[in-house]
């Protein structure tokens, strides 16, 4: 049979060569493979794979392992200048970072980088997954932040925020990065998420209320079986079973709980605002959720207190300084969904506007001193708008009759960008806010520069934290002697 299936073989490349094209093809699928399924390089040379091809395509050769190898660093390499150059071209980029254990027990530490590029979507990349071998110091840490912010060029005024949880250490290496020099802007973000879990216990309760809601879904066959002498003894029958007591209480536990997960959850996609929306939908959870009403028992009662409570102090939400210079209420002010900002009193709302102003300001004189080596063209200069152009965009600009429709966007002033924006009752599509900032970008040139920088800010530590399960596919038993730079270079693969 070995005889045959050469013979086979020999006889078809002879009359149908394998072309070049075709065997670079399957190379690339064969990397692509290992690459994103975290697949094992020695996959190559297992017997059973190269039974495969021998049935799929018997003119292939399956390469070497080395061949993978070089194949799988070359695109590493690739990969890393294409983000690199796309972090250049941003207003800003946020980082999350967070440490985790390999089977092995060795320390890693990923960073990525979250931004949004010029056609407005989210961009979330990792940019190292790197063995810690040293003490996980807040000095440590936040010279490591600093090494991969070098590496991928990130200029010092472009680094905005570090996402992190609320761990002393990483708290420590933020407040040493903004007072370093090399990270003048930066602020701290503690994970909305694990903030969360602390406002009712000090361990993550989330796993509790997915317990109590499987066990109340099942009560009645439990209480059956509970009940039944073929199943449970009549002496332990007493001991087991819950008391209507308690099994309302669990109920009530479940209600108050799961709006919370449903809150993780929306804070914690990559691809949402999460920043901006994290204190509206705080405020509203306060609102609906957490008010007290005369139905409720005792136990809700007190859980829905202590829960407002919790979040009022975590999140300082009745510090006025902090309100109105904080970078949640700054993103919500430039997210067009919750710009109007209900949940402040008129101070508080006018000083934050005040605030995105100034910021929008810096900005633009940053911006306007490099670009004057550039365009000079002269704005008053370009396409001027037909009368029917300029009725369509005082219909869906929503501008009011002391608004200057001829006058020039770069000539307007932050400050009366800003006045146009509050009265801009444009809707915001199911595309989100993002979308909306594209098609508004040029009516708002000075705002938008500071969306991006606030937008694109996670909200939770949660981009960094979905490492750790990636990451176990690759660091698994099987692969236990896998040096840190493959670990980061098949991490770095699989996440771009």
């Amino acid at each position: 049979m070995p005889q045959a299936s050469g013979s086979t073989q020999t006889q078809l490349e002879l009359v149908h060569p394998l072309s070049a094209k075709r065997k670079e093809d399957i190379t690339k699928g064969i990397v692509h493979y290992i690459a994103q399924d975290m697949r094992p390089v020695n996959t190559v040379e297992g017997e059973g794979f190269k039974n495969m091809f021998k049935i799929v395509e018997p003119r292939y050769t399956v390469p070497a392992r080395e061949t993978v190898m070089r194949a799988l660093r070359s695109q590493f390499d690739g990969l890393k200048v294409n983000v690199n150059q796309l972090l250049q071209s941003s207003e800003a980029a946020s980082l999350t970072t967070d440490l985790w254990s390999s089977l092995r027990m060795e320390a890693y530490m990923t960073v990525k980088a979250h931004f949004i590029d010029a056609d407005w979507k989210m961009n979330s990349v990792v940019l190292e997954t790197k063995q810690m071998d040293e003490a996980h110091t807040g000095e440590n840490v936040a010279a490591r932040l600093t090494q991969v912010a070098d590496t991928y060029h990130i200029p010092p005024e472009k680094r905005v925020s570090v996402v992190t949880d609320n761990a002393a250490n990483m708290v420590l290496s933020v407040e040493l990065l903004k007072g370093s020099g090399q990270w003048p802007d930066v602020e701290l973000v503690r994970c909305a998420g694990h903030t969360l879990q602390l406002c009712d216990v000090a361990t993550r309760w989330n796993s509790t209320c997915f317990m109590l809601e499987r066990l109340l879904e099942q009560r009645w066959p439990i209480t059956a079986t509970l009940s039944d002498p073929n199943y449970t003894k009549r002496s332990d029958s007493s001991t087991l079973d819950m008391t209507t007591e308690q099994w309302n209480m669990a109920e009530d536990i479940t209600d108050v709980l799961k709006p919370f997960i449903t809150l993780t959850e929306l804070l914690s996609e990559e691809t949402n605002t999460s920043l901006s929306a994290a204190f509206p939908m705080l405020e509203n959870l306060k609102k609906s959720h957490l008010a007290v009403t005369d139905n409720d028992s005792p136990t809700k009662k007190k859980m829905k207190l202590k829960l407002v409570q919790e979040i009022d102090s975590r999140w300082k939400l009745k510090d006025r300084v902090v309100m109105t210079s904080s970078l949640y209420i700054l993103a919500a002010v430039l997210d067009p969904r919750f710009k109007q900002l209900p949940f402040l009193n008129d101070e508080k709302r006018d000083e934050a506007y005040s605030e995105v102003v100034k910021l929008a300001q810096r900005l633009s004189l940053s911006g306007d001193s490099a670009e004057q080596t550039g365009d000079d063209e002269d704005p008053l200069a370009k396409k001027q708008k037909t009368a029917k152009e300029k009725e369509i965009a005082m219909l869906l600009c929503g501008h009011g009759a002391e608004d200057d429709p001829d006058e020039p966007s770069a000539q307007r002033s932050s400050c009366d960008e800003m006045k146009d924006y509050l009265k801009d009752r444009s809707k915001v599509d199911t595309a989100g806010p993002l979308a909306w900032w594209k098609n508004n970008e040029e009516r708002y040139p000075r705002l938008a520069r500071a969306a991006k920088r606030l937008l694109c800010i996670p909200a939770t530590s949660t981009p960094a934290e979905r490492i750790f399960s990636k990451a176990g596919f690759i660091v698994n038993k099987s692969r236990s002697c896998l040096l840190p730079k493959n670990v980061d270079m098949l991490v770095f693969l699989a996440q771009t």
